[in-house]
């Protein structure tokens, strides 16, 4: 416990003034076993396999959506990194974070134990308060992480790097997603579940004390330093700073409003067993390792502005796709749409971190990552949340099932998602801000 207490607050190390070429080199490693092994604990923890083990504890459809969204409706909590950052640095806080996070993480594990026991409403809050609390610690975290990755990296290679670490987290996660649909083929129990979200708790706490490594200089603790009150004002007077807001926005939502509830579609539209709906999320997820390597070919040379339009406009075709599914479950046409799906997730994510990096100088990057990321997860949460919950609850009232609700559903989101390519597309190049 000494040494972690040590590792994650520092004692009384002092940051440098700026990273040495080696210190940069060494951090981008880190970056990448961290991300690596993130992918093993993403694929526990999150997106297909906890949407599936809520289904299975007996939580409605609207219910699960909100869930879901937690991701971002816990983004707030990022103005607890603030301090922390001020206090112990970015490395530390992310790590920090990340360790808590799985703390949370293990109330889930132990949900279906209280499904005897207890009324549903006792289950569901249950498995409510761990899936909030994996995302209220992982905002914390958050705050750290972009201007990290600034710290490690120079402006003509940072698309590069970050199409590369989302590159190894898909890798690692499609393994680890093929080996958890293989376990199911042959063992669809509740148990298997818990075991599996264990496995992601653990390996989550080894990946906390690889991030808590990773070299930074000073610049972080004093951007941090400076109060909320100049971080808004900063962020809302410069106008290249709301555009990155705008930005962030208008991606997070498109993927809040695609991505989960896909594989509820599958699910409960369908009707398919749980194996198959995780075998279309490994589909997702390879679209998504095939985006990392793409990307990371020509992300710098086209510049953010470009992916993230063409992300969007990706994923208003799954949009348009969905709202024409066949009645008639015919797996090539899920598997399209899903590894679609998958390669516009990961682009949209590497245009956004871009697009950040290349607008927003260090000095400023923890205020306004701090402020774009609240202000983001604000809208993706409402989005996913209110919008796709409150459309589903609000189609079933009115007397859609099966897969004519989930259709009307995507009919509506392919008018939303326009409304965001059209945000996205009044933005500046980032590159005009480049030196």
């Amino acid at each position: 416990m000494k040494a972690l207490h040590q590792l994650f607050t520092g004692g009384d190390r002092e940051f440098p003034q700026e990273l040495s070429t080696d210190d940069r080199r060494r951090g981008r490693s880190l970056f990448y076993r961290f991300y690596a092994l993130n992918g093993i604990s993403v694929a526990c923890l999150m997106n297909h396999v906890l949407v599936l083990y809520a289904i299975r504890n007996g939580l409605s459809d609207a219910v699960v959506a909100v869930m879901a969204s937690f991701i971002h409706l816990a983004m707030p909590f990022m103005m607890l990194g603030k301090p922390a950052i001020a206090r112990f640095g970015a490395a530390r806080t992310r790590g920090l974070g990340w360790f808590f996070r799985y703390v949370s993480a293990l109330i889930m594990v132990v949900v279906p134990f209280a499904g005897g026991l207890f009324p549903q409403y006792v289950v569901t809050a249950l498995l409510l308060l761990g899936a909030f609390g994996f995302a209220a610690f992982r905002s914390i975290g958050v705050a750290a992480i972009n201007p990290l990755q600034g710290e490690v990296t120079e402006p003509h290679e940072r698309g590069r790097f970050i199409s590369s670490a989302h590159m190894r987290v898909q890798i690692t996660y499609f393994i680890t997603m093929a080996l958890i649909i293989l376990s199911f083929r042959f063992l669809d129990e509740i148990w298997l579940y818990q075991l599996i979200l264990a496995t992601g708790c653990l390996i989550g706490f080894y990946t906390s004390t690889i991030m808590a490594l990773i070299p930074e200089s000073s610049a972080p603790t004093n951007s941090a330093r400076r109060s909320y009150k100049e971080m808004l004002y900063r962020t809302v007077k410069n106008p290249s700073y709301r555009q990155v807001i705008y930005t962030r926005c208008a991606g997070m939502s498109a993927k809040a409003i695609i991505i989960p509830f896909l594989i509820i579609t599958v699910k409960n539209g369908y009707g398919v067993s749980d194996y198959s709906a995780l075998f279309f999320g490994l589909i997702l997820v390879f679209g998504a390792a095939m985006a990392g390597f793409i990307n990371r070919k020509f992300s710098d040379l086209i510049g953010p502005r470009m992916m993230m339009l063409l992300y969007i406009g990706g994923m208003m075709l799954v949009a348009a796709f969905m709202c024409f599914a066949p009645r008639q479950f015919i797996p090539a046409f899920p598997g399209m749409v899903f590894l679609l799906a998958g390669f516009c997730d990961i682009g949209l994510t590497i245009g956004m971190n871009q697009y950040f990096l290349g607008v927003v100088p260090e000095h400023d990057r923890v205020g306004n990552s701090m402020m774009m990321h609240i202000i983001a997860g604000a809208a993706a949460g409402l989005s996913g949340s209110v919008l796709g919950g409150g459309l589903l609850a609000l189609f079933a009232y009115v007397g859609f099932d099966g897969l004519s609700l989930y259709r009307s559903y995507f009919t509506v989101i392919l008018v939303v998602l326009f409304g965001f390519f059209m945000v996205v597309r009044r933005i500046e190049d980032s590159r005009r801000f480049q030196t």
